[in-house]
């Protein structure tokens, strides 16, 4: 069982500043990382950016993961409650951050509108539904090692 991979995502607005927006992003962060950014129109046809952060390296994800799961604390027993929600057929864990609280150094989850997303590429063997939520609760729970 492991995590595959971990992508950070936000959408910077046209009426906000991208390096605040990275400076967000940098909260749920242990170490150095770059962000990769790309321009989006929106859906009225205003010019937005698309900043994203990929982990592949395994000592990097857990790292992440553990300072993530840290920063959230007693808020983890939410996501342990909603685990059949947030992960998806293709066993994508998707966690939201709240960015305007992420900017101000707090790790608050958010459960919609403006929002930093996490999401973890969750493998399990064999990979059967029941096993990959069973997974993502421990790692909710404990931790990944």
């Amino acid at each position: 069982m492991k995590i595959e991979n971990v992508t950070v995502s936000a959408i910077v607005y046209s009426t906000e500043d991208p390096e605040k927006v990275a400076q967000a992003l940098s909260t749920l962060f242990p170490f150095e990382f770059e962000i990769l950014a790309s321009n989006a129109t929106g859906h009225y046809g205003n010019p937005m950016k698309f900043l994203e952060v990929e982990l592949k390296r395994k000592r990097e994800i857990r790292e992440f993961w553990n300072h993530l799961m840290e920063r959230l604390g007693e808020q983890r027993e939410v996501l342990l409650e909603f685990v059949e929600d947030i992960v998806d057929e293709d066993g994508v864990m998707h966690i939201r951050v709240d960015k305007q609280a992420a900017y101000l150094g707090d790790v608050e989850l958010s459960f919609g509108g403006d929002s930093i997303v996490v999401r973890a590429k969750l493998v399990t063997f064999p990979a059967k539904r029941e096993k990959i939520l069973e997974f993502a609760r421990k790692i909710l729970a404990e931790g990944y090692d």
